[in-house]
């Protein structure tokens, strides 16, 4: 996930259909039941937040995880609200063109810039016009750019076995370029949220939300604001969305107590 005061990538991350639970689960960081709804919901909202302003905003999406039994469906309703989910050959040529050899990081370039305009710089075609472009990858480490954060319409996704696996990866992607920063959840299962939640290292846990939006306070009960505290985790002094409040000087008087009348 990740954030103005301290970048990092935020994480997010789809989880499949159980039988036992009742709930619904979908993208971001994980979830019990993958509904085809909640699949829909949540590569709306990865689409909606990561082309707000072309992936700008630190706290859009930057991973996407989803568990294997749900990944082709999840990989369907991406491309159905407009993403480009990239092939093999697609993905070796994107990088190829986009990736700074010797730093092995995107370039700079690439920051800010429309995803129809990368894929045409890159030769990747669609037949219908490219919002985001999705690119699968299975390397946790920092040695891989697409684990870290990407200022443009551009998301990894990783692909795990279960669960228990999803939020391993989560942990592991913030570790790396994020901590403190933002984390997104698809479900209404409370006890996972609430595991999610507690095993997360960020200052703000999303659920059912687009990162982007929710994350600076446009559609959730967050400060408004485009400075986004880290807390201790990123090294920073706070956890909050900062905002006027967090500049005020307040000064608070005191009297010594007349211990005798005590």
């Amino acid at each position: 996930m990740t954030c103005d005061v301290e970048p990092g990538a935020n994480a997010a991350w789809l989880r499949p259909p159980t039988q036992s639970s009742a709930g619904r689960y979908a993208v971001s960081q994980r979830r019990s039941i993958a509904h085809k709804e909640n699949l829909q919901h949540a590569a709306a909202c990865a689409v909606m937040s990561k082309s707000f302003d072309n992936g700008v905003i630190c706290c859009s999406e930057h991973n996407l995880v989803v568990v294997q039994s749900c990944a082709q469906a999840f990989r369907a309703a991406l491309e159905q609200h407009g993403a480009a989910v990239l092939s093999e050959q697609e993905s070796a040529a994107f990088l190829n063109v986009m990736v700074d050899p010797v730093s092995n990081r995107f370039k700079p370039h690439v920051n800010g810039q429309l995803a129809a305009d990368l894929a045409a710089q890159a030769g990747i075609p669609r037949p219908y016009p490219i919002k985001l472009l999705v690119i699968p990858t299975g390397e946790v480490h920092q040695n891989n750019p697409l684990a870290l954060e990407k200022l443009a319409p551009i998301l990894s996704l990783f692909t795990v076995a279960d669960e228990r696996a999803g939020i391993q990866v989560c942990q592991e992607l913030l570790a790396i370029d994020g901590l403190g920063h933002t984390a997104i959840i698809y479900t209404d299962n409370a006890p996972l949220i609430e595991s999610f939640t507690a095993r997360m290292p960020a200052s703000r846990i999303l659920v059912n939300a687009p990162g982007a939006q929710a994350g600076i306070g446009m559609t959730s009960g967050l400060i408004p604001s485009l400075t986004l505290g880290c807390g201790t985790f990123g090294g920073t002094s706070t956890t909050d969305n900062v905002t006027y409040s967090h500049l005020l000087n307040v000064p608070r008087s005191n009297t010594w107590p007349n211990w005798g009348s005590i």
